[in-house]
């Protein structure tokens, strides 16, 4: 499952433990791609792969790519294969990465900030459907599940950290998971090792900055319409301790079941964290919830040292190597 981003959706996601949300709906014109359009499709196939417990075949380098998620697009960009995707989903999710915004934003929008319904989504007649959780696979939200894809021909792939399994435990390497599998899966394996190399890096230039200092206490949370959320798990809390934080809702029992809770301010005050790190959608998102935690947090030596951290949303999401410039936002908050 995954945390939502927008008023109508995060919140209650997070309050009922369930991703509640209302549809979102549009249509796109289907372009119009075959396999002879690309030089690089390979040989080797069907590939076979196992994701989140399910067996996925690829019968054919896929051509029609629908992903549904911008941490989902911006992966697929830095292999080179955006010409590949013929519509994104939820692309207001979260503002692409400076350097691939141009190639990000060229590619066709089905929704804002929902999945698509089943009947948008089929529209674009798939081959692989990438998502950054299984929630967007949901048919009870109206969404194309498993079954209905396969039924029309396409494949799926979920992000390793976002197999519902592992959704409270998802790191930034799982990250590299996807990365090999998806080298296999296009025939650009190549390019995926050269992507991955300069990840690790990347990786290795935020641990420089990190050190030998000792983690700053900090607490992870979420503002949105006024409530307040902790946040105890998944790839946020890996940012995190990659950026150099010790994450006080650690041994937490209320994140057991879920990596997320609406909390009390009180909950936070009794933890006087030192600094406090927080997802956003924009800037007037960031406004709102910097206001939000000077007000409500005043008392905790976060706010009294001005150490509130802002990261952008499709920065702390499964499948997506932007959590390393997540993680170096982080590092530079609490130890610059």
């Amino acid at each position: 499952m995954t945390i939502r981003h927008r008023a109508t959706t995060r919140s209650a996601l997070i309050a009922a433990g369930l991703l509640v949300v209302l549809t979102g709906c549009g249509t796109l014109a289907v372009p119009d791609r075959t396999a002879d359009d690309f030089s690089n499709t390979g040989s080797g196939y069907p590939v076979s792969v196992t994701n989140c417990g399910r067996a996925v075949s690829i019968p054919a380098p896929p051509v029609r790519v629908v992903s549904m998620h911008p941490s989902i697009t911006e992966l697929l960009v830095q292999l080179d294969l955006g010409d590949r995707v013929v519509a994104q989903a939820q692309d207001g999710l979260g503002e692409p990465s400076p350097e691939l915004a141009v190639a990000v934003k060229r590619i066709p929008s089905l929704s804002v900030d929902t999945p698509p319904t089943r009947e948008v989504l089929l529209a674009q007649q798939p081959d692989l459907v990438i998502s950054g959780t299984e929630y967007e696979f949901n048919t009870e939200m109206g969404f194309a599940g498993y079954d209905n894809l396969e039924a029309a021909g396409s494949s799926t792939y979920v992000a390793t950290a976002g197999c519902k399994d592992r959704r409270s435990r998802g790191t930034v390497a799982d990250t590299f998971e996807d990365l090999r599998t998806l080298g296999v899966v296009f025939g650009v394996q190549e390019r995926a090792a050269e992507v991955e190399r300069e990840a690790r890096a990347q990786l290795q230039a935020v641990a420089d900055i990190v050190g030998d200092t000792r983690p700053v206490r900090a607490a992870q949370v979420y503002v949105e319409g006024g409530k307040l959320y902790a946040v105890g798990g998944a790839v946020e809390i890996d940012v995190l301790r990659i950026g150099g934080g010790e994450n006080l809702f650690a041994a937490d029992g209320r994140f057991a079941d879920f990596f997320a809770a609406e909390v009390n301010p009180e909950v936070i005050l009794d933890k006087r964290p030192d600094a406090l790190v927080f997802a956003v959608n924009d800037a007037e998102h960031e406004a709102e919830t910097r206001a939000f935690l000077r007000k409500n947090l005043a008392d905790t030596p976060a706010v009294h040292d001005d150490r509130l951290v802002a990261v952008d949303n499709t920065y702390v999401q499964p499948g997506t190597l932007s959590a390393i410039t997540g993680a170096r936002i982080v590092a530079e908050g609490l130890h610059r």
